[in-house]
């Protein structure tokens, strides 16, 4: 019987091509946390929780699993997390975070083990091919102006053949970012816009008005145009007719207001693959879209892969930062879309492995920058501009 014999975390920053920016200042890098699991045969599974450098949590539950068979997520989740989901003394949300990051790379290991791409574990493969947005931004001397926006979007179009897009709202003033959306849509074509973010950037007044452009321009999807879900309602109240989603797996305000109409989130955020399989049926039955968060080291997208590939109910794109990133941990290299969308992979586990030259860099890249560091005019702590 194999047996869980170590866990290892490495805390790393992974570079941006070019800082973006938006409501809360610049972001010149994410910091995600690379967990690794080792059984007693000597077989491996990697798993990630962007969630900064949550290595101390990840270590401190790693030893109470050592010596337990590595099938036995049960007994796993019940050492490491509290049954009542919160704690008075202690950080759950980053106790349940770290718990994902080992839970993804047990089941990344058990499908080694077992000689299986991982979404024949998750019941199955509905579909071979996962959609993602491209991105867009305003990024530090690449594109500075909204001019230089569209033009990387219709590049975009062409070369990678790039079905839908998503971007960031709330760094401009309202008349000049609208009118980048109404060229965006005039240059790329109605219904190419999938969804915008606004990071909170907006009070309700302002949100009234961004909305009201928005259905001009046939877009549906807008990610938390204010700070609180509260006052996100209040834009429900008044007849809006968008679709809001936020980062905040808020399911039973969903169930009880019908605000957020979909959640972002990833699967560390749920506390591993097993409770975001239980997340999404609930979202399904509820009519709650969800689809997944970008920003991380390649190991989480490669999950995003398999879950999707086994869930029916994931009918949205992803979110997709692929080309924004300068690095990434894994052999494989980075994420290309073609045509919007990425395979399932096809061989044992996740189908990812570890490049341990690119974990060095980047692990370095945060012992000298710091979490989500680039350098201090690229902090983005403290900067939260509101319209």
């Amino acid at each position: 019987m194999s047996t869980i014999a170590s866990v290892t975390a490495t805390p790393v920053n992974v570079p941006m091509v070019a800082p973006y920016r938006f409501s809360f200042g610049t972001l010149a890098s994410f910091t995600t946390t690379l967990v690794e699991v080792t059984d007693s045969d000597g077989v491996t599974g990697v798993g990630e929780t962007p969630h900064g450098d949550l290595s101390v949590l990840v270590e401190q539950f790693g030893r109470r699993l050592i010596g337990l068979p590595v099938d036995a997520l049960n007994d796993h989740e019940g050492r490491c997390l509290a049954r009542t989901g919160f704690s008075l003394w202690d950080d759950a949300a980053g106790e349940r975070r770290a718990f994902g990051g080992i839970e993804l790379a047990l089941w990344d290991l058990r499908a080694k083990r077992a000689g299986l791409p991982l979404v024949e574990l998750l019941g199955g493969r509905v579909r071979n091919e996962v959609p993602f947005t491209e991105y867009f931004a305003l990024r530090e001397g690449v594109e500075t102006t909204p001019d230089e926006v569209v033009r990387y979007c219709v590049r975009m179009a062409d070369e990678f053949g790039a079905p839908s897009f998503e971007g960031k709202l709330g760094v401009l003033n309202v008349e000049t970012e609208m009118a980048l959306v109404g060229r965006l849509v005039k240059e790329l074509g109605p219904g190419r816009i999938e969804r915008l973010d606004a990071n909170g950037a907006y009070t309700v007044a302002t949100a009234r008005r961004v909305c009201a452009a928005l259905v001009e321009h046939g877009i549906g999807w807008l990610e938390d145009p204010c700070r609180t879900l509260d006052e996100t309602q209040r834009l429900r109240d008044d007849g809006v007719a968008v679709s809001f989603s936020t980062h905040e797996p808020a399911l039973m305000r969903a169930a009880r207001t019908g605000v957020p109409d979909g959640i972002c989130v990833d699967i560390a955020e749920l506390g591993g693959l097993r409770r975001t399989q239980d997340f999404l049926r609930a979202c399904a039955a509820l009519g709650i879209d969800f689809w997944c968060y970008s920003g991380d080291a390649g190991v989480m997208t490669a999950a995003y892969l398999h879950l999707t590939g086994a869930e029916a109910s994931m009918i949205r794109p992803h979110q997709s930062l692929f080309r924004f990133s300068a690095d990434i941990a894994i052999e494989q290299g980075h994420y290309s879309p073609i045509g919007g969308v990425l395979p399932v992979p096809t061989t044992p586990g996740l189908g990812v492995t570890l490049d341990r030259a690119a974990v060095a860099r980047m692990h370095e890249a945060y012992r000298t920058h710091g979490a989500m560091g680039g350098s201090a005019e690229h902090a983005y702590r403290g900067q939260f501009r509101q319209q």
